[in-house]
This record gives C-alpha cells, structure tokens and sequence, in this order.
C-alpha cells in the first residue's frame, strides 16, 4: 500500500489513502451503469481522509454496498460496504497512476463483448461474487 490523493473532476471533494496497486475490475450490469459503460476500475483503499465530504452523495444500489459520486460534477468517487470504512476508490481519480496493474476482474460474465479480458488477470463470475459475499456476511453474523 502506499499512499497517494486524489480529486473529483471538479476538485471538490479531495482525497488521501493508503491504496494497493492492484486494480479490479467490476463488470456488473451496476457498475456499467454508474460508469456509464465500462467496468468500475478501482483500486482497495484503507485510512480514506476525504476533504469536502459535504459534496459526497451516496446511493444504496443494493443491500449491502453503497456506491459515492461528488455532489457537483458527478465523478464516480467509491464503493463500500454499507456501514463499512470505504473499500475502492475509482484509479481515475488518483493524481498519480504509476506502478497500478490490473490483477482482478469480478463478474466477468457480464463483461461486455467488445471489452477483451486484462492479460494475467484473475477472472471470477457473478455466482463466484456472490458465494464469497455469502460466505462474508455469514461470518459477520456468528
């Protein structure tokens, strides 16, 4: 991990974590949508200091995960657990890109056919997803 910031497109909502340098994809129909077509590419995220939380809108796209845009311009900001500490961050919000590769591509079933698969990258369905969240949330509840 190491720690870099980043911003909106509009600068108002600014931000420092200590983030990994593998990335992960997400084709699942949401993320497509909140992306407006393509995969979500983020990266993990821990110790998220956000300036300008005020501009921060959250949506609850289903039971358990929340996903952030920034208020003013609408950049796509994160994703989390609801009630959780933030989990990814979109790359494209981060100031320096370097040493970032792709390693991880969820819910690759609904990748879409013009988007060819990241070379060296882990693939896993949305059933394989959905067992891990299963098994997680399991666990949270014993």
């Amino acid at each position: 991990m190491a720690k870099r910031t980043g911003q909106c497109l509009c600068g108002a909502v600014t931000f420092k974590a200590d983030v990994a340098s593998g990335i992960q994809a997400c084709h699942c129909v949401q993320c497509q949508r909140w992306t407006g077509g393509g995969p979500l590419v983020s990266v993990r995220a821990t110790d998220l200091e956000i300036a300008g939380a005020d501009r921060v809108a959250a949506y609850h796209a289903s039971e358990w995960g929340e996903r952030a845009v920034c208020g003013t311009c609408g950049s796509t900001l994160y994703w989390r657990m609801q009630g959780r500490p933030v989990a990814y961050v979109a790359v494209g919000l981060l100031d320096d890109q370097s040493g970032l590769t792709v390693t991880d591509e969820i819910f690759v079933d609904h990748r879409p056919t013009w988007l060819k698969p990241w070379h060296g990258a882990t693939q896993s369905t949305e059933a394989e997803e959905m067992a891990k969240l299963q098994e997680f949330l399991a666990g949270e509840a014993t």
